[in-house]
Order: C-alpha cells, then structure tokens, then sequence
C-alpha cells in the first residue's frame, strides 16, 4: 500500500477483513451561498461505520483526499459525531484515520461550528473510550486538534501536521518561524506514538487495539502465553540496559509495543504483558535526568492508563531533576503535574529501582509516598536523598574544611553516609518492599500483578 491508498483501504488495512459496515454513505453537504449549484459528492469526504480488531468491536472513520481535500464541514463532522455516538453507548474505541486540508472555507460559520461540536464530542469521549489518530499527508488547523485531543497518534512518514498553513506563516523574529519547526520536526513528531509507512502505521494502530480494553467499564484484555513466569531475567543488572532493553528481559516475549517519542530520550513508555496481561511501563533507566517533557510524557500516559484501569510498572534509574537552565521555568509545573497523576492514580502500581534514585526525583517517580504499591530495588540500587559526596559537604563543611587530608575524609564520610542513609534505611521505614537480584525481577513482577488483581482503589 503507497501513499496514494484511498480512504477505505486504509480502514481495510486496520479492520478484519470483510468486517468494516459504512453508516451515512449517500450523505451530501446542504448548499450553501458558496456552494450553491455547485459539485457535491456522496459520502462528503469521509467514510464512517463500524467494523472488529480480532473480533473486537472498533468504530473508525476515514478521511477521503480525493473528495474536496478531505475538508470538514457540517455534514462531514456529523458523520463524525454520529461515529462516537455510537461509541459512547456502546463502549468501543474509536480509530480517525486523518487526511484533510482542515476547515472546508465554502462552508463558513457552519464548518467553524462543526469543529467546535466535534472537540466536545472528543473531550466527552476523554477517559471513556480510546482515540487513536492514524495521520497521513498534510493536515491542518483544526486537523491537527481532532488529532491532539486522541490518546495516541501514529504519524505517516512525510505527513505534515500544523496550525498555521504556509501562506500566513512567517519568519518575523517575533512569532513562530513553522516552516523551520515542521522542517526539524516532520510529522507532528512532538506529540507523535510513532511513525512509519502507511502500511505500518495501519499496523501499529491495529496491534494497539489488542492491549487495550474496550472503554473504562470493560476489562483488560488476556492473551495466551507459554512463556515460563519464573524465566530467568538474563543479561540485566545495574547499568547494563536502558529501559527498552530492560523491559523484554522481563515481559512476556515479543509482547513488548513501545510508544515513539521523537525528541525525548529520557523516558521510554510502552504496553508490554505479564502472564497474558496489559501493563503500562514507564521507565528512564539510564541514569539520565528527568526534564519537563519526560515528567509530561509520563503523566499523559499514567493518566490514561489510570483511566482505562491498566496496571503501571515503572523502571526507575534518575540522578535528578534536569540541571539545565532551560528546564528550570518548566520543571516545576511539569512535575507537579506527574505528581498529581501519581496521587490521584487508582490502578495497581509497582516500582522497580534498577540504580539511581535521587531526591525529589525518587519521590515522583511513583514512590510509596505517592501510592505505590510494591517497591522493589535491584541490589546494588542507589536510593538517597541527595549523592552522598553532596550530603557529606554539606553535613560536614566545617570538619572538611579543618581537614588536613580532604580526599580521605571525604570517602570515609561519604562511604558512612550511603550505609546509614542510603537504600537499607527506605528498607527499614517500609519505603522499598524487597531489595532483589536484577535476574529475579520477572517472577517478583508478576507476583505483585497477581497479588493487585483484585485492587479496589
């Protein structure tokens, strides 16, 4: 399938086959005092209905290039809306496969009008139902809201996805140069779940739709597995893997589906199953540094995870917050923001320190103070309220200062220090459950997931 793929074989691409049901096919745009006695096709591009995923219900929709450049107007959004009224009581998710020049001009108050429903009828949606945004060639203004306002959006290679359209958009010093942005960042890749071929991301969209549950009121979905739940976690141990490493040493095989967010390197997200099971990971291992757009990533995702009653594991290794002079004036908000999803966050939650865990950095990272439920810390984790050189200087300055022999003092003070104030002591308080040799992490995991079945809040 190239780029030229109409609008139905994209939905064919993402639905069994045989399966998709076409709701409002004669629909025709009413004239108006700029349409009238013009051409006016069937369907007003967009093609709506209904079809399954491996035989799960799905309502999609599918915005059609070839038929006034996929423009919304009043009938194409009520086609729209018809789709996620149907979704709502029905308690299916709903799949926008986009392709549109955005606003249909002809249409004026109306069109502006249809948008305005449509976010409404998307921000109802919020929580209840997944949205999943399939983004493909150029797609603009209010385009790119529909697309923001999904849970997930998958970006085809060269699409574009943008505010402004070329011709009002400027190099003045004083406001956004968007050419300059769309070319670093093609795709809409800031807010992107991953990129790919057309083909791919009718790929990606249709594997998603198998970890996910229905709507907020359904239930998890359980996939077969042979794969041993005691297996081994082999080639782990601190600072041998990054997050995405990490977590296909411990998931069940090849169940591991990451969510691509081009630009961010400091958090990695994914679904991956447990014994059959959805999980939601979130983790920075690394020994990274946790930034705004990391502590936003992760709270997105908590959240809807939250929403949808999927269990979250998070992969822990952080030296702190971001010193950059550039994160200081959004870090606070940022992770205030993580904070909060992790407080008011009901599903079950579990911990692993694979290293570092420093300060308040520790605290947001789902920490028993914030409602984990099972900490568990690799031996050899580092779990401190600030490195212990830092606490050293700070705790001793006057009898560094007074030392003849600086470098020895230091050691000795900092080595007596991690002893009593490091990992064993959140041991002793009850802050980490069980510290646990790096091999052994997929048997406690699933064991903590089993014992959360039942979790009632």
């Amino acid at each position: 399938m190239g780029t030229s793929a109409s609008a139905k074989e994209r939905i064919e691409s993402v639905l069994d086959a045989g399966s998709f049901m076409e709701m409002g096919e004669k629909i025709l745009a009413r004239n108006t005092d700029f349409t009238q006695g013009g051409k006016r096709e069937y369907s007003d591009g967009v093609l709506t209905g209904y079809g399954t995923v491996e035989g799960r219900p799905i309502y999609i929709y599918s915005q059609d290039p070839d038929v006034l450049g996929g423009s919304l107007g009043e009938m194409h959004a009520e086609k729209i809306l018809r789709v996620y009224d149907m979704a709502l009581k029905t308690g299916a998710p709903v799949i926008a496969l986009l392709d549109s020049t955005g606003l249909r001009i002809r249409e004026g108050a109306d069109a502006l009008d249809a948008f305005g429903r449509l976010y409404r009828a998307q921000t109802k949606a919020k929580g209840r139902i997944p949205q999943i945004a399939g983004v493909f060639n150029r797609c603009g203004g209010g385009s790119a809201l529909i697309a923001s306002l999904c849970d997930f959006i998958f970006t085809e290679n060269n699409a574009e996805l943008f505010i402004n359209p070329p011709a009002v958009r400027t190099t003045d010093a004083r406001r956004c140069d968007m050419a300059a942005v769309l070319s670093d960042n093609t795709g809409g890749q800031r807010i992107s779940s991953g990129t790919g071929t057309e083909e791919e991301i009718c790929g990606m969209i249709r594997r998603l739709i198998g970890y996910l549950p229905l709507s907020n009121e359904d239930l998890i979905p359980q996939a077969a597995t042979n794969d041993d739940l005691n297996r081994p976690a082999a080639g782990v141990g601190i600072g041998a893997a990054e997050a995405g490493l990490l977590i296909r040493e411990i998931a069940d095989a090849e169940s591991v589906f990451e969510l691509v967010r081009p630009g961010c390197s400091a958090v990695m997200t994914c679904f991956a199953r447990f014994n059959g099971k959805t999980v939601g990971v979130a983790g920075n291992a690394g020994e990274g540094y946790l930034t705004a757009e990391a502590c936003e990533i992760m709270a997105d995702f908590v959240d809807f995870c939250s929403a949808f009653g999927i269990p979250v594991l998070t992969l822990t290794d952080t030296r702190g917050f971001s010193p950059d002079c550039g994160q200081e004036s959004v870090l606070p908000a940022a992770a205030a923001y993580l904070l909060s999803v992790w407080a008011s966050s009901e599903v079950p939650r579990i911990n692993l320190i694979t290293g570092k865990a420093l300060g308040n950095a520790y605290t947001v990272m789902n920490s028993k103070g914030l409602g984990a439920d099972f900490v568990f810390a690799w031996s050899g984790a580092q779990i401190q309220v600030m490195p212990g050189e830092d606490a050293v200087r700070i705790l001793y300055s006057r009898e560094l200062s007074e030392s003849t022999a600086k470098n020895g003092f230091l050691a000795e003070k900092t080595a007596a220090y991690e002893e009593k104030a490091g990992t064993a002591a959140f041991v002793a308080r009850g802050y980490v459950d069980k510290v646990i040799a790096p091999v052994d992490t997929r048997k406690y995991v699933i064991g903590a997931l089993e014992m959360l079945s039942d979790k009632r809040g």
